[in-house]
């Protein structure tokens, strides 16, 4: 096998917070730089400021976007030998060209297609012909959970690769081997604040137990309406921190006891692993799979209404052993899905499509 390294085009922006665009950026930090030559996308109005990596190049588009964007997809198509292209962006065109020019493409479907995202995806694409058309334009397209495999193909018949590619978490960012719990006080949620994403279901959760503090982290067009509803509902035990960077929110993470994501509709939730190597379990919501990684009463909770979720605080209440447990088994979970780990899967993967 030759030892030419193989060029690799992460096709996302690298220096913006989308999860999409995240995901690329540990790609690019994690990628073996002896095995791999990496291309990546910045933008001029981006909210992260993107450090130099090693064996990393970055095409920075200019404004106007709309123009910059298709010569950023065109360096990196002529530069790289495979192209991933997670964000779908501009796919006929992109198609086109490694078409053209003889690349290798691969992409991930990183969510259920249920009927909210499905409209939003649609609105965005023109038509369902067209949503579902973006995801054939590839030599190869993978889930990221089995779930996702399952259920998209079920109801929208889009075939993806036998195997998940998952994704993974930087674990030392939060790791907290020394995390010792001794009651449940504190419980926390991360996330857009949105009715959607089962905000109003942790607010139910402040009101039944007014013993525990509850903390929001994150932001979100509905921030006032539910700043309303806390005042209303007299819920003197919720605080909002709104959006955090990752060291302030280590830092209260040090503090928590319980995670609450529930939200019903999600692909591979990174915010579970993050809190879950603070040694924070979560209690989550069984509509998209995650059984698949977190076994229940072990390191995690899995639930599937707001009754539910009560009764899991209410026992963990009673028995903070089982909190315990849980804590120390989250911190197991997490470092299974490292980027160190995870990315070797990526890289066979690559690795085979090139040579394919």
């Amino acid at each position: 096998m030759s030892s030419q390294k193989i060029k690799i085009f992460l096709g996302a922006y690298l220096n913006s917070t989308n999860a999409q665009n995240l995901n690329a950026l540990a790609l690019a930090h994690h990628l073996d730089k002896s095995r791999f030559k990496v291309f990546g996308l910045s933008l001029y109005s981006g909210n992260l400021k993107l450090e130099p990596i090693k064996g990393v190049s970055i095409f920075r588009c200019f404004n106007p976007l709309r123009i910059s964007k298709y010569l950023g997809y065109l360096w990196g198509i002529l530069n790289c030998d495979v192209a991933y292209l997670p964000k779908r962006e501009l796919v006929s065109w992109t198609s086109f060209w490694l078409r053209l020019l003889h690349k290798k493409s691969f992409s991930t479907v990183e969510g259920i297609l249920d009927e909210k995202n499905l409209e939003s995806a649609i609105q965005t694409r023109g038509s369902y012909d067209n949503v579902i058309r973006s995801f054939q334009m590839f030599d190869r397209l993978y889930s990221i959970t089995k779930f996702l495999k399952t259920y998209n193909q079920l109801e929208h018949h889009i075939t993806t690769e036998s195997k998940p590619l998952y994704l993974g978490t930087n674990t030392k960012t939060f790791l907290n081997t020394e995390k010792q719990i001794t009651k449940l006080s504190n419980v926390i949620y991360i996330g857009r604040l949105l009715e959607r994403k089962g905000v109003y279901d942790v607010l139910d959760a402040a009101k039944a137990f007014p013993e525990l503090q509850f903390h929001l982290v994150g932001d979100g067009q509905e921030r006032e309406a539910i700043k309303k509803h806390i005042t209303q509902e007299q819920l003197a035990n919720v605080k909002l921190h709104g959006i955090i960077d990752h060291s302030v929110l280590n830092e209260l993470l040090k503090t928590i006891d319980l995670h609450v994501l529930p939200s019903r509709s999600e692909g591979f939730p990174k915010v579970i692993l993050e809190t879950a190597a603070a040694g924070v379990p979560s209690i989550v919501y069984n509509d998209y799979g995650a059984s698949e990684w977190i076994s229940h009463l072990e390191n995690g909770f899995v639930v599937q209404s707001p009754t539910e979720i009560g009764n899991t605080i209410q026992s963990l209440l009673e028995q903070p052993e089982l909190l315990q447990l849980n804590s120390k088994n989250a911190i197991a979970l997490a470092k299974q899905f490292d980027w160190n780990i995870v990315i070797k899967q990526w890289e066979q993967e690559i690795s085979n499509l090139y040579h394919s």
